[in-house]
C-alpha cells in the first residue's frame, strides 16, 4: 500500500512537470509569435510587399538556413 502512494505521488509529480513545461512553451510560442508579427507589419509597410511574398520570403529564408547549417535537423 505504501508503494502505490509513492508511485501516485511520482504521477502527480510528472504531471506538474508536464503542465508546467507546456505552459511554459505556450508562452514563448505566443512571445514569438506577437515579434514575428510586429516584423511582418514594419516589413510590409516599409517595402509594399504582399503578406504571400513575405511569407514565400521567409520559407526561403528557412530553407536557407537549413541548408547552411544541415545539422539542424539531426536534432529532430
Amino acid at each position: 500500500m505504501n508503494s502505490m502512494a509513492f508511485s501516485t505521488g511520482q504521477l502527480e509529480d510528472h504531471a506538474f512537470f508536464l503542465l508546467f513545461m507546456i505552459t511554459v512553451i505556450v508562452v514563448y510560442w505566443h512571445a514569438v509569435w506577437g515579434i514575428l508579427d510586429k516584423i511582418e507589419s514594419y516589413v510590409l509597410f516599409q517595402t509594399n510587399m504582399t503578406k504571400t511574398e513575405f511569407h514565400v520570403i521567409t520559407i526561403l529564408f528557412v530553407i536557407l538556413i537549413i541548408g547552411i547549417f544541415p545539422k539542424i535537423l539531426q536534432k529532430f
